[in-house]
């Protein structure tokens, strides 16, 4: 489907062309790294490198370890209507939030299985009953991505703060994005929206303690390793703390600060993007869903690309980098892929490099 969209419009001649080139290349490339692993394999091993953070050399290749893929296969997974009922019992004080980790309310089995051409996930819930959900259209695709995994990396760190958190402990890896979130609040009533901001019937926003505990927590671990820190929400500038903890995250280290943001704030106030940057703001993650204000307009709000574009320049200016985060929906903005990254080459000039990350709206299903 992507490639179908991403080359309508083009003529013929250059379509053709255009894929035969790749193929042309990508062969010369798969031929060249096989001649290139016959080689290395017939040299003497070298030392393997040891960086000051890690608790030992890198691993090679033939040293990692890969968790179950391929399909048919079974994984761990979640109920999602059950996972609604117990968020909201924590939320009214019903259920305690150690239930979480130690009683692992809505966990289920699912089966990961091609059926009819496509590859879905299939569940069943005791209290809810079955859920069947799309995981690819290609079966070829998925299974050309897994065989790309390099395996896993170092065991995490031992602590009790970081990597602790029930059935969903994370066990490998040498660093992270930790995602904070400042406030549920928004300017914004976009459906979808994977965080139901502004529509639980609460505000959840922490306060800068709150705020400063969680960074603290997050850099105590050792070794220390380089983390980035996502600040998102919500719409993580209403927070009257966004600053403030923006400038307390590098105050303690972290290697790059960001915000998850649909942009408004910066585009209103030149002011509020210096700012920002003087507190130690890096980059932005930019809710963008297409170039026009048709593929907008769904979000609700009013000459919402104009703001996009403000909200670019503004951030350029100040030398905040800008990454575009799309969210496909059907029949809304799913043929407009190929403009967005032809709108990535001209913001590219005034906010450095940016990378369109496109979600799917069963993605966003799947978080709820």
């Amino acid at each position: 489907m992507f490639s179908d969209q991403f080359r309508r419009g083009e003529m013929e001649k250059g379509k053709f062309s255009g894929v035969r080139s790749s193929r042309l290349i990508s062969n010369l490339s798969n031929a060249a790294w096989k001649i290139f692993q016959s080689v290395n394999r017939r040299l003497p091993e070298g030392e393997a490198v040891r960086p000051k953070w890690a608790p030992g050399p890198l691993l090679k290749s033939y040293e990692r370890t890969s968790p179950p893929l391929g399909f048919p296969r079974e994984t761990d997974s979640l109920c999602p209507r059950c996972v609604k009922e117990v968020r909201d019992a924590v939320i009214t004080g019903e259920t305690a939030l150690e239930t979480l980790m130690h009683q692992h309310p809505g966990e289920i089995k699912a089966q990961i299985l091609e059926e009819n051409g496509q590859v879905i996930m299939r569940k069943t819930c005791p209290k809810h009953g079955e859920f069947t959900d799309v995981m690819a259209t290609d079966p070829k695709f998925l299974e050309r991505i897994e065989s790309l995994f390099f395996g896993r990396d170092f065991r995490v760190a031992e602590d009790a703060h970081i990597h602790r958190h029930g059935t969903s402990n994370i066990k490998f890896g040498r660093g992270a994005v930790l995602t904070v979130d400042l406030t549920n609040r928004c300017n914004m009533m976009c459906n979808p929206c994977f965080m139901d901001a502004n529509q639980v019937g609460y505000v959840h926003e922490p306060t800068f303690e709150d705020t400063k505990a969680i960074l603290d927590r997050a850099v105590s671990f050792k070794p220390r390793r380089q983390i980035i820190i996502l600040f998102s929400g919500g719409e993580p500038t209403l927070s009257p703390y966004f600053l403030d903890a923006v400038a307390y995250a590098k105050k303690v280290g972290f290697y790059r600060i960001l915000a998850a943001t649909n942009g408004i704030r910066y585009a209103e106030d030149i002011e509020f993007c210096k700012a920002a940057k003087a507190a130690g703001q890096h980059g932005v993650y930019l809710q963008f869903d297409g170039v026009s204000e048709e593929k907008n307009k769904h979000r609700g709000v009013g000459n919402l690309f104009d703001v996009k574009l403000r909200a670019i320049e503004n951030l350029a200016s100040v030398g905040i980098k800008v990454t575009l985060v799309t969210t496909i929906v059907s029949s809304i903005n799913n043929d407009g892929i190929g403009q967005m990254i032809c709108c990535k080459e001209r913001t590219r000039r005034g906010a450095g490099l940016v990378v369109i990350v496109i979600r799917t709206a069963e993605y966003l299903r799947s978080r709820l």
